[in-house]
């Protein structure tokens, strides 16, 4: 059997200024696929992993990634697009394809044309109209009309944070692969849930995810139902389209898949008003007060502050600096800390090159903040010592530079990156746990992170990832919408 094998993966904040292009993404293309490409965090490895060991002759075409931003380019998108879609006549050209399976995000946004996601799969269909397609998709996957006519099933990622990219991969492919081997016609039956949840009140060892994550893998041993999922859609892109869904895919009988996405969505919306962030939050100004009082008066160590609504890992840019003036203003507290605070970090160019011009140890005035964000975000004028240079890392190949400001240490990138990285810090010889006070761009803290905080607090700070849905304003997301409309009722007969 012949399958084509492709992806593209961002999340796109429509509020974020920034246009993500070429320069954000890391491109595997053809048999790069199948070897640079092949990362445990990518849905792509565990297709091509499964369909490998089935002994498919698979026709790898363009994987394309980047960390979650503003909307992607027009031309770059469409540049990725065509060499995907030439890939494909290549292989067609060559002899039947039996199958296609992608890693897509879901919510991939493209300035000029909306979803990437059902623009792409248009375009496949139009080449190839009838053979099977499945789809392996983000939690956060936005679901279109275009996506529903074009793609015979999907499957979304059941853990967030988002730990089963690779095995989400692998159940695409086998559901393509029982397709292909019985000739029997997947389908998918869809359920709008008309709601939006913040990715910080969803984590899935919580409740009320963890529950209806249960609920999604008991209808899975359904008959006839290969998959069940709950898609949450992406709270900081103002899209039409945009809400909570409940999708199923399975063979057989597509009445019985109706029925259980409409089971499964109505325990979701039950559950609405239990979605609750799983640690303690408040305001900026408060969440520093309480981080101070956490280690001064109680001496617990780490503690983390998640800057919630900068966080580049839900498309934010990086450089608001809400929290950095609450910093700013209490530095007399900040310079009675035990250890210096640790602030990882902020995305900012022309600080970082300035740094390295300066060299190592060298005395710097820069300014920090509000290059994209002028918004949330403003220029923080910053007198430090440039304490470590750390050039080309990472995937996105971005400088890293650590600075030192008194009682702070703050870390400086070169490209819009996550901050949640568990490689990251380690690059700049830092060690978390050594700190008493960790300032993160995230909003929930990933594992590598969680597992050393003695507390963890979330500030609801101001940036394009706000995490207080009700003061977003929104324009294009179709109303009424929970927790916009907090009194609004829905059935889903």
């Amino acid at each position: 059997m012949r399958v084509v094998i492709g992806g593209m993966n961002h999340e796109s904040n429509t509020f974020n200024p920034i246009i993500t292009g070429p320069e954000d993404f890391v491109v595997f293309r053809g048999e790069e696929m199948l070897t640079k490409g092949m990362l445990p965090y990518y849905s792509s490895t565990g297709i091509i992993n499964t369909l490998s060991a089935a002994g498919c002759e698979i026709i790898p075409t363009v994987l394309a990634r980047a960390v979650p931003n503003g909307v992607v380019s027009g031309p770059f998108y469409q540049s990725i697009k065509s060499e995907l879609i030439e890939r494909i006549k290549t292989a067609k050209a060559a002899g039947p394809i039996d199958g296609i399976c992608l890693g897509l995000h879901g919510s991939m946004k493209v300035e000029g044309i909306g979803c990437a996601e059902g623009d792409l799969l248009t375009a496949i269909r139009e080449l190839l109209p009838d053979i099977p397609l499945t789809v392996a998709l983000d939690m956060h996957a936005t679901i279109t009309p275009e996506m529903l006519k074009t793609a015979n099933a999907f499957v979304g990622y059941k853990t967030a944070p988002h730990i089963d990219c690779q095995q989400t991969g692998e159940h695409a492919a086998r559901m393509l692969l029982a397709s292909l081997e019985t000739g029997r016609k997947l389908y998918t039956a869809y359920r709008r849930i008309p709601m939006l949840v913040a990715g910080e009140k969803s984590e899935s060892e919580a409740e009320p995810m963890k529950s209806l994550i249960k609920d999604c893998r008991d209808m899975e041993n359904r008959p006839g139902v290969e998959a069940a999922s709950f898609l949450l859609g992406f709270p900081w892109a103002d899209t039409e389209h945009n809400a909570c869904c409940a999708l199923v895919s399975g063979f057989d009988d597509p009445a019985a898949a109706e029925e259980t996405a409409r089971e499964l969505a109505e325990r979701f919306w039950k559950r609405r008003r239990d979605f609750s962030f799983r640690s303690e939050y408040y305001d900026s100004a408060e969440s520093m007060k309480k981080a101070y009082e956490a280690v001064l008066e109680k001496r617990e160590h780490p503690v983390f502050v998640s800057d919630s609504g900068d966080n580049p890992t839900a498309g934010a840019a990086g450089d608001a600096t809400d929290i950095l003036e609450r910093i700013m203003e209490t530095m007399d507290t900040v310079d009675r800390l035990p250890t210096q605070l640790l602030y990882s970090g902020f995305y900012d160019a022309p600080a970082a090159e300035a740094c390295i011009k300066a060299g190592t140890g060298a005395m710097v005035d820069i300014t920090v903040g509000g290059n994209w964000d002028t918004i949330n975000g403003k220029k923080i004028p910053i007198k430090a010592q440039v304490k470590k240079i750390v050039r080309d890392f990472g995937p996105y190949h971005s400088d890293l530079v650590l600075i030192s400001c008194r009682n702070m240490l703050m870390v400086l990138t070169s490209k819009h990156i996550g901050f949640g990285d568990d490689e990251l810090l380690p690059a700049l010889g830092v060690n978390a746990a050594e700190y008493c006070l960790v300032v993160v761009k995230l909003g929930y803290l990933e594992p590598c992170f969680r597992t050393i905080a003695q507390r963890a607090i979330m500030a609801t700070s101001k940036g394009c990832s706000n995490e207080v849905l009700e003061s977003i304003p929104y324009k294009l997301v179709r109303r009424p919408l929970y927790p916009l409309d907090p009194d609004m009722e829905c059935s889903f007969t």
